[in-house]
């Protein structure tokens, strides 16, 4: 069986302690090596009761009974609360799929975009502008006061 990612099992790790705690290699190594156990344990069993039933493809069932016969029921309640959180994630993005090919929602994120496209060249054009304002030569103010008699020119 194929290497879990140490990266995910980490990270894993982390999320379940609330990331209090520190794990070493050593640690992650174990719970990678016992998860592979698990899922083959599982999986196998799974397959043979899948097979013993004339199916050619596992489904939820075939799980759920392979936990059972394997003596790990109270695992259940778990498994399944862990089933309900991945179909309503599944939902979300299938629900997310049909708005990106709903037609008229479409349009509607097109004439969003127009705008934001119009009002950043408008904002770009002014920023433009007060920059080459800010680095034109200024012209200098001559301007001339007219003294008062008796008052000397201080130049």
């Amino acid at each position: 069986m194929e290497q879990l990612p140490k990266a995910t099992v980490q990270q894993f790790i982390k999320s379940t302690t609330s990331g209090d705690m520190k794990c070493s290699n050593e640690f992650v190594t174990q719970v990678m090596s016992m998860a592979r156990e698990y899922i083959q344990l599982v999986s196998d069993q799974a397959n043979t009761i899948c097979l013993e039933n004339g199916k050619k493809t596992i489904s939820g069932e075939f799980f759920y009974k392979a936990i059972q016969k394997l003596r790990l029921e109270g695992q259940i309640p778990i498994l399944k609360e862990i089933e309900e959180e991945i179909k309503e994630e599944v939902n979300v993005k299938n629900q997310n799929k049909a708005r990106f090919q709903d037609e008229e929602h479409l349009k509607q994120l097109e004439e969003q975009q127009k705008e934001l496209y119009e009002k950043a060249k408008l904002e770009n054009n002014k920023r433009q502008i007060d920059e080459e304002d800010h680095h034109k030569p200024r012209k200098a103010l001559n301007l001339q006061f007219e003294q008062e008699e008796g008052e000397e020119d201080p130049q």
